[in-house]
């Protein structure tokens, strides 16, 4: 009995060992599978990396965690300076100077290195080089070489390039898919629903307003007032956001330049309800020239300079600005349906998308001639 009992003691000891080295070579079976799979986007000492399908649908490699982006243009300048500024390792160009007012100090000093691609292509190697970008991004309207732009670029710069197609009905996803890129969700989707929450306001305002009661808007611009953007032109978008018609119509819409030129005589013909000027030297010459005055706005008073700082919010560039001129422009021709107080969304807009405290009185300067 007593050697049956030390047998089966020696047999117990046996088992418990055995069960301890398949758990321990079990354990070690999965670790090495997780390295493995490290090692997999770490070989030849690279940075681990995940796919990012961007808006093009092209399959982008790029690092796990992302702390240094460059942006390809203007436009992705603006949007990552609201989203992301601290993660901007230089600019694609300078602040305006009506802009620098409103941007601190340290993200005017990041380095310059132009434009990437298209007409105006001004990049700086050097520059980038020695910034070295974990990411470069492209926000904006989707060109139809879209895809060959940006794998020509990702192959020149060796820099993963994403595109993330941003524009007026879309930019609360756009918001959202650079939290998903760049990790920073918590402030992406802030602005991603304040981007809703506009255009869903300008959605309930147009479905409240008859046709017959629908306002006409024309937009002054150049020396002498008489460029504009016509309907259909992405940089009017606004006008239709709000409710309001384009005065301008049956016109070739023109995006670059200048925009569409017209005639004194046209503007006469179309009446328009409401003239919006781009500057105080525009404001100035509508309201005092005497060639101005057979227009019904003018005698009634319904010109209006359009806010230009630090970003015109008519649409130039046709970025993020816009949504705080949807406000202005709403409650300047529809105040029964927007009921905003536009000083209050100046404050809060500059605030979330400008990283900018604003005084009342730079608001009384931003909104000179135009309330």
């Amino acid at each position: 009995m007593k050697k049956r009992q030390i047998w089966l003691g020696a047999l117990s000891i046996l088992l418990l060992a055995t069960a301890g080295c398949s758990a321990t070579n079990k354990n070690t079976a999965n670790h090495s599978t997780d390295r493995s799979e490290v090692q997999q986007s770490t070989e030849k000492g690279q940075t681990a990396t995940r796919t990012f399908v961007d808006s093009a649908g092209r399959k982008v490699q790029v690092p796990k965690t992302i702390t240094k982006i460059a942006p390809s243009g203007s436009l992705a300048q603006m949007v990552l300076y609201t989203s992301s500024p601290d993660q901007l390792v230089g600019l694609a160009g300078p602040f305006s100077e009506s802009a620098k007012e409103y941007i601190p100090e340290k993200y005017q000093k990041l380095p310059e290195f132009g434009q990437f691609y298209g007409k105006n292509a001004s990049l700086n190697m050097e520059a980038l080089s020695a910034a070295q970008p974990d990411v470069i991004i492209d926000i904006g309207e989707a060109k139809k070489t879209v895809k060959e732009d940006m794998d020509k670029l990702q192959e020149q710069m060796e820099i993963p390039t994403v595109f993330i197609e941003a524009n007026l009905e879309n930019m609360p996803e756009a918001y959202t898919m650079l939290g998903d890129l760049l990790g920073n969700k918590t402030e992406t989707e802030q602005l991603a629903d304040y981007c809703q929450k506009v255009i869903d306001q300008a959605q309930k305002a147009r479905s409240a307003i008859k046709e017959a009661d629908q306002k006409s808007v024309y937009y002054a611009s150049g020396k002498a007032g008489l460029n504009t953007n016509s309907e259909g032109s992405f940089h009017a978008q606004v006008i239709d956001e709000v409710g309001a018609k384009n005065a301008v119509t049956g016109m070739e819409a023109a995006s670059q330049g200048g925009g569409t030129v017209v005639s004194l005589e046209q503007l006469i013909q179309w009446q328009p309800d409401y003239i919006l000027a781009d500057s105080a030297d525009v404001y100035q010459l509508i309201t005092t020239d005497s060639s101005w005055q057979e227009l019904t706005a003018v005698k009634k008073g319904h010109v209006y300079q359009v806010p230009t700082e630090p970003y015109n919010f008519m649409g130039f560039p046709p970025s993020v600005n816009r949504f705080i001129g949807i406000q202005w422009l709403g409650e300047l021709l529809y105040p029964e349906q927007y009921k905003l107080k536009i000083a209050d969304e100046i404050k809060e807009f500059y605030q979330l998308f400008y990283h900018s405290s604003v005084t009342d009185e730079q608001i009384n300067q931003i909104l000179q001639n135009a309330d």
